[in-house]
Order: C-alpha cells, then sequence, then structure tokens
C-alpha cells in the first residue's frame, strides 16, 4: 500500500492480531499509549475490532511491516478523521521493542502523513502524547510537528471512569500531555525529508 525504504503500511490482516494483542498488554506499551475502549482479551474479540474498523469510513489502521523480515512491527492509524473539518488525530504504536531505535517509527509516520494530506486531502492532522513519553513527542518533531501545548488530562479520575485501563496507564494519565498539530507545512517537511 504505502512503501518506504525500511517498512511499508499495509491493511491490518487477521494474522497480524495474536502480536498486536501481545502488545496491548505490555508495560513498556501501555506506559506510553492511550486505549480508550476496553482493550480486547481473545482473538475474537480483536476479529470483531478488525471487522468494525473496516467498516468504519472514520478510520485508516495500518500494520507497520519491515520490509526486510515482512514481520509486523507496529501500527499506525489516523481516527477519528473528521471529513467536514479534513483533520484527523494520529496515532503509532512500535510494539517490537527490539526494532526501536532504527528509524522505522520515523518512516512510517511521514508515509501515513504523506497519505493523510496526498491521499485523503486532509488539511490537520494531530497528535496527543503522554508527556512522559519523549521518545514520542520527539517522533513527532522529527516528522514536521509543531507548536504543541501542554494540558491536563479531560476530567479527573478518568482512570476510574474506565476501570479496564491497566493501573500503570491510569497513572500516567494523570499528568500532562502534549498536543502536537501537522499542516500543509508538514507534508512541505516531509517532501524535503528533513
Amino acid at each position: 500500500m504505502f512503501v518506504g525504504e525500511k517498512v511499508r503500511l499495509d491493511p491490518i490482516q487477521r494474522a497480524h492480531l495474536p502480536k498486536i494483542i501481545a502488545w496491548m498488554y505490555k508495560e513498556e506499551v501501555i506506559a506510553r499509549a492511550f486505549f480508550g475502549d476496553p482493550l480486547p482479551k481473545s482473538l475474537e474479540e480483536m476479529e470483531a475490532w478488525l471487522q468494525q474498523l473496516r467498516a468504519n469510513p472514520n478510520a485508516r489502521v495500518l500494520a507497520v511491516i519491515h520490509r526486510e523480515t515482512e514481520e509486523i512491527v507496529g501500527e499506525v492509524a489516523l481516527q477519528p478523521i473528521d471529513w467536514r473539518n479534513r483533520s484527523a488525530f494520529f496515532a503509532i504504536i512500535l510494539g517490537e521493542e527490539s526494532r526501536r531505535g532504527e528509524g522505522l517509527g520515523t518512516e512510517a509516520s511521514r508515509l501515513v502523513l504523506r497519505y493523510a494530506f496526498e491521499g485523503l486531502n486532509l488539511n490537520r492532522v494531530e497528535a496527543n502524547v503522554l508527556s512522559s513519553n519523549e521518545a514520542s513527542t520527539r517522533l513527532l518533531k522529527r516528522v514536521g510537528f509543531t507548536s504543541g501545548r501542554r494540558e491536563s488530562p479531560p476530567f479527573q479520575g478518568w482512570d476510574e471512569r474506565r476501570p479496564w485501563l491497566p493501573k500503570l496507564q491510569a497513572s500516567n494519565a494523570c499528568g500532562k500531555m502534549y498536543i502536537g498539530t501537522a499542516s500543509g507545512e508538514t507534508l512541505k517537511h516531509i517532501r524535503s525529508g528533513r
């Protein structure tokens, strides 16, 4: 679908689901990610999620495939997509710790942002990151996200209202979030390879 030097982005397939489920329960991933819905507990629940995802016109979630090994190493998402305002939220998870630091996340992010601006004709892409997640904040800046601000979660005690969230994520969520924005200038940034 979208091919870079190190990775390509493909639609998520059933064969990818066991790895994705395993990542969702890794402490390191939980500590860095936002999971807004109850986490799937079985392959059947994950398959139902995949079917809903495929039917949702306001979401694009793609597998990050390492081109050399053909293994799934992460996923990228544009969701929800607001077609009226031509905007979306961006997220990335690199679940394979052994592959971090190789530039795979940067390349996958550039590919999906190019798709957002050129393929989907969006004007704006935003990202929310826990302030404790310095690696993701650096990644966002590297791929052209600009002028983030910091703010508190939307309401206090949100982890109590979502009891399915692992405690590690809930405790980190009480911190501040970095909110970045990508726009047409980001696409120029991506094209220039900076």
